[in-house]
């Protein structure tokens, strides 16, 4: 933890930027369809996949072979807190389309989905948007969480991911809320110098494993968690889900997605969350306890399957329930 005196959550104005980018933006309806590149018929009819509000086409400043982006709403612009259920999990949907649209000799190893949200969170369009990509270098943190949860899987015979939803469910500290297809954790050591979400799906690997009924409960819990990073000021984020391998039949691996809010250390200044610690020296660091955030979330947590975990207890140390070798 960093201790900066004084520290406080202050919203940001980006009024400016979203006026700025609505005259000729992309992704709205009046261009989407005219502008944007075509998918081949074989993997969409008509060259691109629409689902609700949602429309998937071809990467034009692709990530790999295979890459996507999925325009998420009509509206050029969505405040955090205004998201449906139904418009993140028609996008999500869309995506897991194209996935198992891809012919299987040519797709890569990681199915890979991401959303980087306003300009503050490395965002090129203001107009809400997923990238979706098959790849075999999904990058280096979900290879090496691949790796130590075999590891785990080996020393353990069960799954890190298992062990992490039980143990942090057991002491509260972290634990936010379990539904019939998620758990949702905040992260002991987060990207976020304000504290991630985590979500796990138990028994899931692969985003193609994804149930409707996987994806709208995700998407019903993203709505509460953005609403209440929105509530405390926060207006951008990072979103990626973590799969594994396609293929891995070993039972070791969760399929997870991390949610990450990004800030303005001095919003009069724009000045960024990311410093030389996190970007040179790769030393994240916070200035809220994920325990400070759980609580939070908990407080403010609809109704998602089951209640909230147990109010966490006072006079604990705290430490890293991580065995060696496992994920990070």
């Amino acid at each position: 933890m960093a201790h900066f005196e004084g520290f406080r959550l202050v919203a940001p104005d980006l009024s400016r930027v979203i006026d700025a980018s609505r005259p000729g933006c992309p992704f709205c309806p009046e261009r989407i369809l005219s502008v944007t590149p075509r998918l081949p018929d074989a993997i969409a009819r008509g060259g691109r996949v629409q689902r609700g509000e949602a429309t998937l086409f071809p990467n034009i400043s692709p990530y790999d072979r295979h890459s996507v982006v999925v325009a998420l709403t009509r509206e050029h612009f969505v405040a955090a807190d205004r998201f449906t259920a139904v418009q993140l999990a028609d996008g999500l949907l869309a995506s897991l389309a194209y996935f198992r649209a891809l012919p299987g000799s040519r797709r890569g190893s990681h199915s890979v989905v991401t959303w980087n949200y306003m300009p503050p969170a490395g965002a090129t369009q203001v107009h809400p948007h997923l990238q979706a990509f098959s790849t075999n270098r999904p990058g280096s943190l979900l290879e090496e969480e691949v790796r130590c949860s075999r590891r785990f899987w080996r020393r353990h015979h069960l799954p890190y991911w298992k062990e992490l939803a039980e143990s942090e469910a057991a002491s509260g500290e972290r634990f936010v809320a379990r539904g019939q297809h998620t758990v949702w954790l905040t992260a002991f050591v987060s990207r976020s110098v304000v504290s991630d979400v985590l979500t796990l799906f138990p028994g899931r690997a692969q985003l193609e494993e994804l149930s409707h009924g996987d994806v709208a409960e995700f998407a019903e819990g993203l709505t509460m968690a953005l609403a209440a990073l929105h509530e405390e000021g926060i207006r951008a984020f990072n979103l990626a889900l973590y799969s594994a391998p396609g293929g891995d039949t070993n039972p070791h691996f969760w399929l997870h997605a991390r949610l990450s809010p990004r800030i303005f250390f001095n919003p009069a200044i724009e000045g960024s969350d990311s410093t030389a610690w996190q970007h040179l020296l790769d030393e994240p660091f916070m200035v809220r306890s994920p325990e400070a955030l759980a609580e939070r979330l908990r407080t403010r947590w609809g109704t998602l399957g089951e209640s909230p975990g147990p109010t966490p207890g006072t006079g604990q140390r705290r430490r890293e329930r991580r065995g060696p070798g496992s994920p990070r």
